[in-house]
């Protein structure tokens, strides 16, 4: 469920592009510092990356930047943001989805390897980020628990079940942003959280019928193949995203941004239709997330 959130690299003027790497690649770092875990530097995504730059716009934080080597590069130095306590927040936040996400697996699958990643990855810091933000540890795992609510019911309805997931965002959003926080970003928060649950179903459509799993698209529809599937399901897939999508769009052009503002449009204007058009035209094998 991560990775749909990405910059158009070709739309991107080329400082706010270096910029977003030295973001991305704080986060990992920050990681390794302050969880003290290597394999927990894996959770890194661009969605996480994206909270992060607002985050750090919405209350005008300065950054630092240092030139370091990676893990993955250990030659040529790289930019990277560095530690400060806002990035720390945003990692404490995601180690709380990754666990709840993990335990979903365990849940559904039986996953001895999610288990173990829980357990031996995950745990130690999901405790200390569970402590500092137990409102949003909440909204998890009522959130989570109101999914598989609805996987029983086999709930075909697009707007009630990532309306689940929606909710969660929304409350990561009020608790993260404090007095920042107004309707405006709550929209922004709650579009963002429903347009990423249903971008996935879309995704994984083909994935899920094959492993019999459930997906709402899949309740009441006679499954072929997943060029059948967007092809029948266009009209109501496509007002689907794009109306999560324009919430975006408004609630943003709403919200005053005090730095790093071609980042976030970049984002949000151009990032999020190119992953609908990605996803619509059935061209995500191709058309692979942008790597860092």
């Amino acid at each position: 469920m991560f990775g749909y959130v990405v910059p158009d690299k070709p739309n991107m003027f080329m400082k706010d592009y270096y910029l977003y790497k030295a973001f991305y690649c704080g986060i990992c770092k920050t990681i390794g510092h302050s969880t003290h875990s290597q394999l927990m530097r894996l959770t890194t995504n661009y969605d996480i990356t994206f909270l992060n730059v607002l985050y750090h716009s919405l209350f005008d934080k300065d950054i630092e930047l240092n030139d370091e080597v990676c893990i993955l590069n250990p030659v040529k130095k790289k930019s990277i943001v560095k530690d400060d306590e806002l990035t720390k927040d945003i990692i404490d936040v995601n180690t709380i989805l990754m666990h709840y996400k993990c335990v979903d697996d365990i849940i559904d699958d039986k996953s001895s390897s999610k288990a173990l990643v829980d357990k031996v990855v995950l745990r130690k810091s999901y405790r200390k980020a569970k402590e500092k933000f137990p409102n949003i540890d909440k909204a998890f795992e009522d959130g989570y628990n109101r999914l598989r609510e609805y996987e029983k019911k086999n709930e075909g309805s697009i707007d009630k079940v990532s309306d689940a997931f929606a909710k969660m965002m929304y409350v990561v959003g009020k608790e993260l942003f404090k007095e920042k926080f107004n309707v405006h970003l709550g929209n922004l928060m709650y579009s963002i959280g429903k347009w990423i649950y249903i971008i996935d179903a879309i995704d994984d459509i083909d994935k899920d019928y094959k492993e019999k799993k459930y997906n709402m698209f899949l309740q009441g529809y006679v499954y072929k193949d997943k060029e059948t599937f967007l092809k029948d399901k266009k009209e109501e897939l496509s007002f689907a995203l794009e109306g999560c999508y324009q919430t975006m769009l408004d609630s943003f052009d709403n919200i005053k941004v005090e730095k790093y503002e071609g980042i976030l449009t970049n984002i949000l204007w151009y990032g999020i239709k190119k992953s609908i058009k990605e996803i619509l035209e059935g061209r995500r094998e191709e058309c692979k997330k942008i790597r860092i």
